[in-house]
């Protein structure tokens, strides 16, 4: 915040002030249109149109030199975006002016050839410093460390930084050459590059969380902030946790504006006469209905949203009430391993509750609304194990319970030690596993090609099925009662022994 005494030295030496805005979006996924939210009383919230309008907006009101930065993950979710690979919001990206962004984990969802692809359409550049190819040590060519800006004599050295957390949410062949190395060191030579430059202001943008809550801060950018030296940075632009939020940590301010285009943030930075360094920072909710959004932009992505509109308006089915996520088990979870379940022929299936991306509301339910549930393409993959093998299996979803099942019923306890929690499992019919039993699984390919800390899956007996999880999940959907009840049976539970 700007206090009385830094007004005053701003008015006294304002000739000597350097001031520089920042305008800031992060895991953008796609979501080119405005949408609806729980949280908006009915309002329609964010679209590319309108973000381009109040990001224009923001600058103008400044009057100053002023910098886009995004914190990543803005390609994958969308059907507009995903029909594209990306290119969709590359497109827009364009035009809405973005001067550097963070590479995100899902940046790499399509592989590097297509994120290269994307990084040569883009007029901005995408950096992760703290990448490294294992062989080599080098960092790869998507993943340039640094940027430094300039915009009416004003230089801003922007450094990139991708969480050190992304190698578990890939599967393995794409993580395995790189080294995604956390904290300050991993960004040091890029830092101190950057600093020899003696640009105006230095920021980090990052495709990583990090925060604070009720004086209780952590997460890896509060990690990164308190590891650095005080002053050497004065800007990090956060990401890959959806929710905004800011905090000031080792005197470095830290900012999430909003996921989705529902929110921007605006940071102003000024560099004193004497040397002292303030920052101002606020988030702007995007309301749709309180905006004329951007003639220029609707016009360049018309023809994407036209082709993606005409797919996305089929309807599947009828569900009679509401679907959320919130809980260790919901309907909607269930519905999808019992979709995997059907479409991989097999006694059990399980999926990951993070690739189940939103809810659904009562009522008809279109292509579209589906595909934003499962958007990543995943494939619906079948393994063949003995009873044995499945015990492991369980035993590690018991240590880490992020899954939702079908087809079983699982009771661990949590408060016992990681590999111990398994308490018992049987499949849903009532039959007992048996060691030299065979026993067929259904999942995602993303947890059979070892993502998600699955590695002990990769060398088990695998074949694809020939469907998406989405296709699955629309047949599953199709071939029920209308309107669609999902089951409410818990197949995990929590006990305590």
């Amino acid at each position: 915040m700007i206090t009385a005494v830094l007004a005053a030295t701003l008015a006294l030496g304002a000739q000597d002030t350097v001031h520089a805005r920042v305008l800031t979006t992060h895991d953008f996924h796609g979501t080119l249109q405005p949408r609806v939210y729980d949280w908006s009383d009915g309002r329609p919230v964010g679209g590319i149109g309108v973000v381009k309008t109040v990001m224009d907006r923001a600058e103008a009101e400044c009057a100053c030199p002023t910098f886009r930065f995004d914190g990543g993950d803005q390609m994958q979710g969308s059907l507009s975006s995903n029909l594209t690979y990306g290119a969709t919001v590359v497109t827009a990206f364009n035009i809405l002016g973005i001067d550097a962004a963070a590479v995100g984990n899902h940046e790499l969802d399509w592989g590097v050839d297509t994120l290269l692809a994307r990084q040569r359409e883009a007029s901005y550049p995408w950096l992760a410093a703290n990448v490294f190819e294992r062989d080599t040590g080098r960092r790869p060519p998507w993943a340039p460390p640094y940027v430094i800006l300039e915009i009416d004599g004003v230089r801003v050295g922007v450094i990139g930084y991708l969480t050190s957390t992304t190698s578990s949410m890939l599967v393995s062949e794409m993580a395995a050459p790189f080294e995604f190395r956390r904290g300050a060191s991993a960004v040091g030579s890029a830092l101190s590059t950057v600093r020899a430059v003696r640009p105006d202001f230095t920021v980090i943008v990052a495709h990583a969380g990090g925060g604070c809550r009720d004086d209780r801060c952590g997460g890896e950018m509060v990690e990164l902030a308190r590891a650095l030296d005080s002053g050497s940075v004065d800007l990090i632009v956060s990401g890959h946790d959806h929710r905004s939020g800011f905090a000031v940590v080792n005197g470095i301010p830290i900012l999430r504006g909003g996921a989705g285009g529902r929110a921007i943030g605006v940071v102003d930075l000024y560099r004193l006469p004497d040397g002292r360094r303030w920052s101002r920072v606020a988030v702007d909710t995007v309301f749709a209905d309180a905006t004329r959004p951007d003639s220029g932009v609707l016009r360049a992505i018309a023809p994407f949203l036209a082709h993606a509109d005409s797919v996305a308006q089929r309807q599947v089915a009828t569900l009679r009430d509401p679907l959320d996520r919130r809980g260790d088990e919901y309907g909607l979870g269930r519905l999808i391993a019992d979709a995997a379940r059907r479409a991989a022929s097999s006694d059990l299936a399980f999926t990951n509750r993070g690739g189940i991306r939103r809810e659904l509301p009562a009522g008809p339910v279109t292509y579209g609304e589906l595909f934003e549930v499962l958007p990543f393409g995943n494939a619906v993959y079948r393994l063949d194990v003995t009873g044995s093998q499945l015990m492991e299996i369980l035993s590690h979803a018991a240590d880490r319970p992020s899954h939702i099942f079908s087809g079983i019923r699982i009771a661990y306890d949590p408060t016992r030690p990681a590999g111990e929690r398994l308490v018992s499992a049987e499949l849903a019919d009532g039959r007992p596993i048996v060691d030299d039993g065979r026993y067929a699984v259904g999942l995602p390919d993303f947890l059979a090609r070892g993502g998600g800390g699955w590695g002990m899956l990769e060398g088990l007996r695998a074949r694809a099925m020939g469907v998406t999880m989405l296709d699955a999940l629309i047949e599953h959907l199709r071939s029920l009662p209308q309107p669609v009840v999902a089951p409410d049976d818990w197949r995990m539970t929590a006990v305590d022994q």
